[in-house]
């Protein structure tokens, strides 16, 4: 007996000696988190605990001996989160040009949603492709954009579809959900998708309801007719049955600032009767998109041409000018408008990028009236467009907003060239401005229900498979901060300034980012929807 044991006991030291036996093999995990504060992103406290990766999963979170990772990260002291999913961007419009997405990876966005307000990448397949070749940092989904649908086979014009067109825009429709798209988007302030009726999109949403698809609506309105703009996303998406996602949700008239039960009554009546209806927003009062916004959309009927045309008739001028007055330059409050418009990009003449329109007035030697401010907004649009950044919001509503349960943060920004015009800052610092002014310094959100609104929700309403949460099983899509120092930088005067705090960014389980440097990592993927064979 005693024999044996010493030869089990020398058979066994000369396995470890070999490698060919362990009871507790170094290396287990590929990535190790010690010692962090764990906020799973469901709106729990936080808890201490280790978390250990492998692969591109959580594998393990709780107690960890020493030595079982590859990689070891000390967490002490810090929050350790999922990957924050932006719900609402326009990332599918660069994404291909610049891949590593650093305005998006350096503020803790590990998933990015593109195809919104009604314009996306057509077609997706090709998009879908050319990622999966060159690779990404960030992962990337799309959803399916009306304009681009209905421009592609109606153009520009102003009238119903015909039953051929509508035949088509459903089959383009099942063409993108078929290569992966995840919802239907709408732009309805937004050409060629102001001139669809809602039975027009009721019909072309049934197409979503075949593959678990989403509707997500840039609304007609956003002021004093925001509720019946609500309520027509709503009828669309229940006669559907699918899914209903408000994008961007603001008041944004002076006229109504406030009156938050304009948007609320009509979404929680429609939640009680059982139809999923969610909202996002990004937390900044001013709105960014293109001055084409500003036009009345029958000037823009059938193209660009078409509207240079159109200024050419004096009495269809004045028409026009009207109309800008009355969208874009007047306040129930006296609010002077040509100070709270800026050139945030404009190509036919840069030197106005970061002014605003009564700076630009005054540096062309004209007064700052609201007719000149008309005139020069309809010059921009004849030269082409431009970008604009437009302060239209109450901070009051913005942070009562937030705390709705059903809303979610997003920033309906872009990737951005780092130092490219004097683009909206939320590009930059949307989720750690969150963290830092409306959780650490003004107590809107507590840290938990913030985290829970960037990742676990906007995960439950794309239906994203295993993300959103710090789980075993789930994908290792991590953000590691220090609560006390994370802030966003990025200003409207100075918006090409990356935030401060964030200590990692780990993507799909590898290090994307660390104390505020991408580390070139490309672990990002396309992530398809339900009708992707």
């Amino acid at each position: 007996m005693m024999w044996r044991k010493h030869s089990m006991a020398v058979i066994l030291v000369a396995l470890a000696l070999l490698g060919l036996w362990q009871c507790a093999p170094p290396g287990q995990f590929d990535l190790v988190i010690r010692n962090g504060k764990i906020l799973a992103g469901d709106g729990n406290p936080w808890f201490v605990a280790d978390v250990g990766i492998r692969g591109d999963r959580i594998e393990k979170i709780g107690r960890i001996p020493s030595g079982q990772g590859k990689q070891e990260i000390d967490a002490s002291g810090l929050f350790v989160v999922p990957g924050f999913i932006d719900i609402h961007t326009h990332a599918d419009r660069r994404i291909d040009d610049i891949p590593t997405a650093d305005n998006y990876l350096l503020q803790g966005v590990t998933t990015v949603v593109g195809g919104n307000c009604g314009g996306h990448d057509f077609p997706l397949a090709e998009l879908f492709a050319r990622l999966e070749k060159s690779g990404i940092a960030i992962n990337f989904c799309s959803l399916i954009g009306h304009n681009t649908i209905r421009r592609q086979v109606m153009g520009l014009k102003m009238a119903d579809p015909a039953p051929e067109e509508m035949k088509k825009m459903k089959e383009l429709l099942d063409q993108e959900f078929r290569a992966g798209g995840i919802g239907f988007s709408t732009g309805l302030a937004y050409m060629p998708g102001t001139y669809a009726k809602t039975e027009e999109l009721i019909e072309l949403a049934s197409v979503a309801a075949k593959y678990d698809g989403l509707y997500a609506s840039h609304i007609r309105n956003q002021g004093t007719r925001i509720t019946e703009a609500i309520e027509e996303a709503i009828r669309i998406g229940e006669a559907n049955g699918i899914r209903v996602q408000i994008s961007h949700i603001k008041l944004a008239n002076d006229r109504v600032w406030g009156e938050l039960e304009r948007i609320t009554r009509p979404v929680e009546e429609a939640r009680k009767r059982g139809v999923e209806v969610f909202l996002d927003q990004y937390p900044y009062t001013a709105t960014s998109s293109g001055f084409g916004s500003s036009i009345p959309s029958w000037a823009l009927e059938g193209g660009h041409d078409a509207f240079v045309k159109r200024l050419e008739d004096p009495d269809t001028y004045r028409k026009i000018r009207e109309g800008v007055i009355r969208r874009r330059l007047v306040s129930s409050k006296g609010i002077n408008k040509l100070k709270t418009i800026y050139i945030a990009r404009y190509r036919a003449n840069p030197e106005y990028e970061g002014k605003n329109l009564e700076e630009i007035l005054r540096m062309r030697g004209q007064k700052p009236t609201v007719e000149n401010a008309a005139d020069l907004i309809i010059e921009i649009q004849k030269n082409g467009g431009a970008q604009g950044v437009f302060f239209q919001m109450d901070e009051a509503d913005v942070e009562a907003l937030m705390r709705l349960d059903y809303n979610m943060i997003a920033s309906d920004g872009g990737i951005i060239r780092f130092g490219d015009g004097v683009p909206h800052p939320r590009s930059y610092g949307t989720f750690p401005r969150v963290i830092s002014r409306y959780v650490r310094e003004k107590g809107v959100l507590t840290l938990p229900d913030a985290i829970r609104k960037m990742t676990s929700l906007p995960a439950q309403m794309l239906r994203l498979n295993r993300r959103g949460l710090i789980a075993e099983g789930y994908y290792a899509d991590v953000v590691i901060f220090d609560f006390a120092n994370i802030r966003d930088t990025a200003t409207y005067s100075k918006p090409h300034q990356y935030p401060e705090g964030i200590r990692y960014v780990i993507v799909n389980g590898k290090i994307a980012a660390k104390d505020g440097k991408p580390t070139g990592v490309l672990a990002g993927r396309v992530l398809y929807g339900a009708g992707k064979k």
